[in-house]
């Protein structure tokens, strides 16, 4: 079974309700904590975070370092289960989310991917056709880090030592506290596939298409204390067809991802910066959905593939 793909449809930067960082309300302005909004009008020394996910973000990865390559001095690699739980644990609770049929396909997938990448990518030596996220780095001589505590002492010391500025997470299984945060002069930011302040948290995907929306999208916000909640950068929309499928609206979304984080970057470095407020009264937020959940995913005529 193929995810089809279809055209993204719509897929402009939404204009309206983006001004300048001073003019957002005080509360949003606060969640910019220190961080210099003014573009210094060339390439920032940045720092990658990003999900060891070999489905869609190898592609997200690439069209990132086609342009920034020379100015981003390294990539951790983070682990792709969320929070405190480990592999097995993340592993399980989607079987018991999704069940045999969909686990068994995304497992087979998943199993093909690894022993692609590490044949073709580890072994041979082929950048050609990237089947990992590490490969892609290797790809462009980015230094890649594998999974550790990117808020531990040792991990600030060598942003230091690199002299990183600016940080871009993609798809980050990790939260982000305050040393970090200030760390970096330009910030951090994250993509969020979702239309902020809507679908924040875990599997926005699932939830859009679950709750029958018909546009998807995803934001590139700031990051502060609370999950999903800086102000946001960039957002982008596109058009969720009645037949699509939750890898449909994945593949869609991480397409669209590359594209957004391009923009960003290149807004808080040159300019113009213009930003749009996150408000925590219009949120919703979502956590991993139950197996009830799922069921009336299915009832409401949506598929995993």
């Amino acid at each position: 079974m193929q995810a089809t793909s279809r055209p993204l449809d719509g897929n402009a930067t939404l204009p309206e309700g983006f001004v300048a960082a001073e003019q957002l309300p005080s509360d949003e302005r606060d969640k910019l904590e220190s961080i210099n909004t003014s573009p210094p009008g060339r390439p920032l020394t940045k720092y990658v975070f990003i999900q060891n996910e070999p489905f869609y973000l190898p592609k997200v990865l690439d069209k990132y370092l086609r342009e920034h390559a020379a100015s981003t001095v390294g990539i951790n690699v983070q682990s792709v289960a969320q929070g405190k739980r480990t592999v097995v644990q993340t592993a399980m609770d989607l079987l018991k989310m999704y069940g045999p049929m969909y686990f068994q396909w995304k497992f087979r997938n998943f199993v093909l991917k690894k022993l692609r990448s590490k044949v073709s990518n580890d072994l041979l030596g082929s950048t050609r056709v990237c089947h990992s996220v590490s490969a892609v780095a290797r790809k462009y001589n980015v230094p890649v880090q594998g999974a550790t505590d990117v808020n531990s002492e040792e991990f600030l010391r060598m942003l230091r030592d690199k002299g990183v500025e600016f940080i871009v997470s993609i798809s980050g299984t990790q939260l982000y506290k305050k040393a970090l945060r200030a760390q970096t002069p330009y910030g951090i930011v994250n993509c969020h596939g979702a239309l902020l302040p809507k679908y924040r948290g875990l599997m926005p995907s699932f939830w859009t298409l679950a709750n029958h929306e018909q546009r998807g999208g995803v934001s590139v916000h700031y990051v502060d204390r609370k999950l999903d909640n800086g102000p946001i950068v960039v957002q982008k929309d596109y058009a969720i067809w009645p037949h699509d499928t939750l890898e449909d609206v994945m593949a869609r979304s991480k397409d669209l991802a590359a594209e957004a984080i391009l923009e960003c970057v290149r807004k808080i470095e040159y300019g113009p910066l213009t930003l749009m407020a996150n408000p925590e009264a219009e949120l919703s937020h979502f956590s991993m959905p139950t197996k009830a959940d799922v069921d009336r995913f299915k009832q409401g005529g949506h598929r995993f593939v």
